[in-house]
């Protein structure tokens, strides 16, 4: 018997699959461009671009941290209202990618037109977080649809990585110098040219990402709890857990790569060395995403996030005492970035799977509520973060351009190097208590499928039953 025809069926099925995995991931690249562009360097602009003060400036992330509680969980009522009206994620994420990425370009385009009004600043980034949730919370979301199987999710995770770090390259070599250079020419131009490029290739990935993830997509495991919504059980022990690893995620593992600038320009004195650093960052996330991902089919996702802090514990502790010799850092950064891509790729499919989990036992998807719950727990403890580096720099007396005194520059590396370290060694605890293996993830969606036709065949029979009126 010749099963030719039979292998290449299955070689085409097997790629079709992963090439929509795949074009749905490449969505990232546009989101990592605008969303860790503006994390990288937001707080730098507004401090040495737009002349604000470090405490208005603390203050300003703290509204953008109250903005983010508000927004996603909108943009999440938004978009269950909208799918019972037949418009899904992928419809949500085209319609709303251009007006993000103008708010990114107006956002960056502020120092070129002069604007140094508090409260302009404010609205225009605002506008950038509000546009950016209502494109981020769907495409998250559509993550626990175009795969339900637990080692494919962990693909996907490392498939979105990939291309974040593609964007994070971009802004090491590009996006990062040119502030520092508007930051000393006040040239404005160019990184208001660079906000409009980035609007451009936001929206093309995004649109793309949309469009391209359609066929195939895999739906709830468990047709009987479909009812999404945002009223998550916030007692569960697996999604308080998730709570304290979005904050990690959010707060203490960022702010190595927030405070590079600072610590590069006043501590080492190497401003020029800050574009080295970021890209050895970037260089090693790429070479974690190929081998992490690699490795998510023989081991569990939380297994591998706290192998991934352990590897960024170790990263940073000898970034701390290689900081007299300045190139020896760059390979610092090459391992510190291997362990962040793990750190930022699996919990992405860890909470896949808990969207199954928490089907199981409540009887609902909560599929938008928990990916919009995580975002408003990572993206508002990173702003908190952002906001509680601006406060303490005032606190200590940080002035921009001078030479920085003793207890600035160890509040910088406190706050880049032992923020993380103890963040890291809180998130390996967590996953200790909080496995979901590959195979109990199987039980769970065999589980889920055979209580979902048995809720189906019950309802026929009570369809079937005839109805007897009195008399």
């Amino acid at each position: 018997m010749d099963r030719s025809p039979y292998l290449r069926r299955r070689l085409r099925d097997c790629v079709g699959r992963e090439g929509r995995l795949f074009a749905y991931s490449s969505g990232n690249m546009g989101k990592a461009l605008l969303f860790s562009g503006a994390d990288l360097t937001i707080l730098f602009l507004l401090t040495d671009l737009l002349g604000q003060s470090p405490t208005s400036a603390g203050s300003l992330m703290l509204v953008a941290v109250l903005g983010d509680l508000v927004f996603d969980l909108l943009a999440a009522k938004l978009v269950i209202r909208l799918r019972r009206t037949g418009r899904g994620y992928r419809w949500m994420v085209a319609a709303a990618a251009m007006p993000c990425g103008a708010a990114f370009a107006l956002l960056y385009a502020l120092p070129a037109l002069g604007v140094r009004d508090l409260w302009i600043v404010a609205t225009g980034l605002l506008l950038f977080r509000g546009a950016y949730a209502v494109v981020d919370v769907p495409h998250n979301a559509l993550m626990a649809r175009v795969t339900s199987d637990s080692r494919s999710r962990g693909r996907v995770s490392g498939y979105r990585l990939f291309f974040s770090t593609i964007s994070s390259l971009a802004i090491a070599i590009i996006l990062t110098p040119m502030v520092q250079t508007a930051g000393r020419t006040g040239d404005f131009g160019r990184l208001a040219m660079a906000g409009g490029i980035a609007c451009i290739l936001f929206t093309g990935t995004m649109v793309l990402s949309a469009l391209a993830s359609d066929s195939g997509t895999t739906g709830p495991a468990d047709l009987t709890g479909w009812d999404d919504g945002i009223a998550i059980p916030l007692r569960d022990p697996l999604i308080l857990a998730l709570a304290l690893l979005a904050f990690i995620t959010g707060f203490a593992i960022p702010m190595f790569s927030r405070m590079l600038l600072y610590i590069g320009t006043y501590v080492i004195e190497r401003p020029d060395l800050v574009k080295m650093l970021l890209l050895g960052l970037t260089i090693g996330q790429f070479l974690g995403v190929l081998a992490w991902t690699s490795i998510t089919g023989r081991f569990s996702k939380a297994t591998l996030l706290a192998a991934g802090h352990a590897v960024c514990i170790i990263g940073i502790m000898l970034f701390a005492l290689c900081l007299a010799w300045p190139n020896a850092l760059i390979a610092c950064t090459l391992l510190i970035g291997f362990g962040f891509a793990s750190i930022f790729m699996l919990p992405w499919g860890l909470l896949a799977d808990a969207v199954d989990v928490v089907a199981w036992r409540y009887h609902r998807r909560f599929e938008t509520g928990l990916f919009a719950f995580y975002l408003v727990v990572v993206k508002a403890s990173g702003a908190a973060s952002t906001a509680l580096i601006g406060w303490t720099l005032g606190w200590l007396g940080y002035a921009p351009d001078t030479i920085q005194p003793a207890s600035v520059q160890a509040g910088m590396l406190v706050m880049g190097l032992g923020v993380p370290i103890f963040g890291s060694f809180c998130a390996i605890g967590l996953m200790r208590a909080n496995d979901i293996s590959h195979a109990r993830h199987a039980r769970l969606l065999t589980a889920l499928a055979y209580r979902s036709k048995r809720a189906l065949r019950q309802q026929r029979r009570l369809n079937s039953v005839p109805i007897r009126f009195p008399g």
